[in-house]
């Protein structure tokens, strides 16, 4: 991604106070408030479903200010129905808007809309694979489809016979999690391997039920974390698998099929994990079972997502409260202290940090 540093002249956005969560939060409506877009992390808050009151957040490492519904304060109308993650390519900002199907872009400058993109079912995750295209996988549809950079218009779609989610790209392949089997009635416990080269699926790995969050460790395994399933119907499994040879190294079973892991994360230096089992944990990848004890207790919170910051070395995590009322996003140092906490919008989910 590129490195943007600007200060843009931002009117009429929300700023919310930057204070730990058992103070009493304010809300400030200032007139001309500079929103900065420089060092620090949008954040999608997905809003309910149907309800279209999905919005960004930007929250500025400088200022330690956060800047809410930049979407609809510039463009003077709503993001749309569960927007669910973005990236920055190429210098411009892509949203991905599921239950709308669509994708938003906007300009970094001053978040204003640039084009809409449709031709898709239900957009879930967005992958930079060249300067020339992205991978855009679909709830609802059986395919991928591959978003033509230089016009910003879908130019073909990868067969993939099942619903896709989350994508991570390594060297010429794509691994995709199958996560939901509720629109597309195929197992949804597969990571398939797509030839980015050539958009074309190749293979596939079979792991737990709704894999949901995956990383790359510094000795180049792909970790995969698995819910078991949205009723519970099996163990969640978290597993180790080479990426060369497409096997699996390590099985690591939770201890009950009632629990429900997600968000696995891994740090700078690729040798640790985290991931939300309703409290945090931490593990490095050569231990081969799961912690017994949390790194951060959950307390009253409802933790729903997790990142690692990759400037500076602290976890992003948010709390979705009731997913009705506006969730609070905390930065937590690595060892687990709280750093600090800041009010989002309605269940703040994926985080897409700047350079």
């Amino acid at each position: 991604m590129p490195k943007l540093n600007y200060a843009i002249p931002f009117l009429c956005v929300l700023l919310l106070f930057s204070c730990s969560k058992d103070k009493e939060f304010g809300e400030v409506n200032t007139e001309n408030t500079d929103y900065i877009y420089g060092k620090g992390v949008f954040i999608v808050n997905e809003g309910n479903y149907t309800n279209g009151n999905g919005s960004v957040s930007f929250y500025n490492f400088y200022t330690h200010k956060i800047y809410n519904g930049i979407f609809e304060t510039v463009n003077k109308r709503p993001l749309g129905d569960v927007p669910v993650s973005m990236e920055i390519i190429n210098g411009l900002i892509y949203i991905t808007v599921n239950n709308s199907a669509k994708l938003e872009v906007v300009s970094p400058d001053d978040f204003k809309s640039v084009k809409t993109i449709t031709g898709m079912t239900s957009p879930r995750f967005i992958l930079h694979i060249s300067n020339k295209k992205a991978y855009i996988s679909d709830l609802r549809s059986n395919y991928i489809s591959v978003l033509n950079l230089e016009t910003n218009t879908i130019s073909k779609k990868i067969w993939c016979g099942k619903s896709t989610d989350r994508m991570l790209k390594y060297n010429n392949r794509v691994f995709v999690c199958n996560w939901s089997e509720y629109y597309i009635q195929a197992p949804n416990n597969t990571i398939q391997v797509i030839d980015c080269d050539n958009d074309i699926l190749i293979d596939s790995v079979k792991v737990g039920k709704e894999p949901n969050s995956m990383v790359i460790d510094n000795q180049n395994h792909l970790w995969v974390l698995s819910s078991g399933g949205y009723n519970n119907e099996e163990i969640p499994e978290l597993n180790c698998i080479n990426v060369n040879t497409l096997q699996i190294e390590k099985k690591i079973l939770f201890a009950s099929k009632y629990l429900s892991p997600s968000s696995l994360s891994i740090n700078q230096n690729r040798d640790s994990l985290w991931y939300i089992n309703t409290h945090i944990y931490a593990m490095s990848i050569l231990d081969n079972q799961l912690p017994a004890l949390p790194l951060i207790i959950k307390k009253t919170r409802n933790f729903y997502s997790m990142d690692v910051n990759p400037q500076q070395k602290e976890l992003i995590i948010s709390d979705a409260i009731d997913y009705n009322q506006n969730g609070y996003v905390y930065r937590f140092s690595m060892n687990g202290n709280v750093i600090d906490s800041l009010r989002a919008g309605i269940i703040p989910g994926y985080f897409c940090f700047t350079k």
